[in-house]
């Protein structure tokens, strides 16, 4: 093999391992948190404030909706948290494929929106 074969092998395959690993990282994940499974969800809301929230849901959420949805704390940032809250027609709207938009309650002098879409 000459140099000049050699350099266009290792720079055909450098090539081709570079755009392997372009297109591998423009898919998006089944689910955006390394936590998440088949069983749960973590869902982050919109930016407010140079911030954003997460809450996790329940696959039994969305499945057998309680008849008083669910209420729960999102996570804290920037010193304080929201208070999310979903009725039963939301989350059986969920379950029957449907996005839901939900805003959390305002805190700190504003609020947040989640997406919320069935995952499994």
């Amino acid at each position: 093999m000459t140099r000049k074969d050699f350099l266009k092998t290792a720079c055909g395959g450098a090539l081709g391992a570079l755009f392997f690993m372009s297109f591998n990282s423009c898919k998006s994940p089944a689910s955006p948190n390394a936590s998440d499974d088949a069983n749960q969800k973590t869902f982050t809301s919109t930016s407010n404030s140079g911030h954003t929230h997460r809450i996790t849901i329940n696959r039994s959420d969305i499945e057998n909706p309680p008849a008083a949805g669910i209420t729960r704390q999102t996570s804290s940032a920037s010193g304080h948290t929201h208070n999310f809250t979903m009725s039963q027609a939301q989350l059986q709207s969920v379950n029957s494929g449907n996005s839901v938009d939900i805003t959390d309650s305002v805190s700190s002098g504003h609020s947040h929106q989640y997406t919320i879409e069935k995952w499994f």
